[in-house]
This record gives structure tokens, C-alpha cells and sequence, in this order.
């Protein structure tokens, strides 16, 4: 992702709740308000990551813009700008927990990406991680009608485009393959529309593979 992209695309205010609200919720629910050193990756405006704060935990972030950073750093985030996979950020510290909402999609080398925030997080720390399920039910019906399953595969507009897309058994598999036990695993909602304007929470309840989103927390071991 080149610079000029992510400025021009970051740098606007981070959209808050919607249809994003049962994930942020997950996220939220599995931060404990403990004194915790927390990492949000792709951590933007701080819109999100200064709910992570909570009342004792201190909150850092990895941001590509450097206009979100700046204003994260206004909000008391402790933020680094740069590029998550070629930077070396808070090399003398051990985090709690580091949130990755959103971002393993964008990756090439997504056992990097694992492996680099196995190093960057204590022993029995946490890693909350959340990815489009390309195995969702409507993605499976258009598969099925023979039409493609709406995946971001192109820069276009504010769309970053997505280079990777998994099921709930290959982020098991990969979380495994790089040292994470998975704790718990969770689904956000079933939309309706591609817009997200309309949805439901109950069938990701239901049977959660056919939600829109993996959401999982797992322990590095």
C-alpha cells in the first residue's frame, strides 16, 4: 500500500458504530480494564483504540497515516506512524494484549504478520483479531448463482482492497501455525446489503460461520 493511498484514505475521520458495532463490541468485551498495555494495529484517528483505554489501561498505536496518528496522539494514544510489517515500534515493550481489526486481509505474508506480534506480546498475552469470512452466507449464494461474492480485490475509491480472505478453519489453522491458541471465536453479523444499512445480529448466534466477520481472541503460548 502505497503512501499517497493511505494519506488520501486514512486521514479522513474513522467511521464509528453502525453496522461495525457488534465487532467493536467484541473487542471491547475482551479488554480488560486492568493496567493493561494494549497495541491497536491500523489504529487510525483513535476513535476506536481510546475506548480501549477504559479507566487504567494505557493505549498505543501502529498508524500509516500520519494525519490519523497525529490526531490519535491528540485523543493520549502513544502512537508510532509507519508501516506495521517493516517497522520496528516499541521494541522495549511487552504488550497485554495487541488488537488487529480488520487487517490480516491486506497482508502478504500473513505468517509475518502473526509471528511479528507473537514477539511483541507477553507470554499468555492476547491477540483479538478480526477478518472479513469469505465463507459468509450471502457470499456463498452469489458463489452459487454464479456471481462474484463481493470481495474487495481492486483499489478503487476508499476501498484498500483485500489480497487475502479466510474461513474460521484457516485462521485456526494459521493462528496455530504460529504459536496462538484460540481462546473463543465469534461472528458479528449477516448482511443484507452490501451498503451494511440492513443486517442481523441472531444468525451469526446461530451458527456464526455464516456471519460477516471472523472474530477471534487467541493466547500466544
Amino acid at each position: 500500500m502505497n503512501n499517497r493511498f493511505n494519506e488520501s484514505n486514512y486521514s479522513r475521520k474513522m467511521p464509528v458504530d453502525g453496522v461495525d458495532s457488534v465487532r467493536i463490541k467484541f473487542i471491547l468485551d475482551n479488554i480488560p480494564d486492568n493496567n493493561l498495555k494494549i497495541l491497536d494495529i491500523g489504529c487510525w484517528d483513535g476513535s476506536y483504540a481510546i475506548r480501549y483505554k477504559k479507566n487504567t489501561n494505557i493505549v498505543y498505536g501502529i498508524e500509516s497515516s500520519l494525519t490519523s496518528a497525529k490526531r490519535a496522539q491528540k485523543l493520549g494514544i502513544v502512537v508510532k506512524q509507519g508501516d506495521f510489517m517493516v517497522g520496528q515500534y516499541f521494541q522495549d515493550t511487552k504488550f497485554d494484549i495487541v488488537v488487529a481489526g480488520e487487517l490480516i486481509e491486506h497482508v502478504f505474508d500473513t505468517d509475518l504478520f502473526l509471528k511479528i506480534i507473537h514477539k511483541m506480546l507477553k507470554k499468555g498475552g492476547k491477540l483479538i483479531l478480526t477478518t472479513p469470512n469469505i465463507a459468509s452466507l450471502p457470499r456463498r449464494l452469489l458463489l452459487l448463482l454464479g456471481k462474484s461474492p463481493v470481495i474487495d480485490n481492486r483499489i478503487v475509491g476508499e476501498t484498500a482492497g483485500h489480497i487475502r480472505y479466510f474461513t474460521f478453519d484457516g485462521i485456526y489453522e494459521i493462528l496455530k501455525d504460529n504459536g496462538f491458541k484460540v481462546l473463543k471465536s465469534s461472528s458479528d453479523v449477516l448482511n443484507f446489503n452490501n451498503k451494511g444499512t440492513s443486517y442481523s445480529t441472531l444468525i451469526p448466534k446461530i451458527y456464526k460461520r455464516f456471519g460477516r466477520s471472523i472474530m477471534v481472541v487467541a493466547e500466544k503460548i
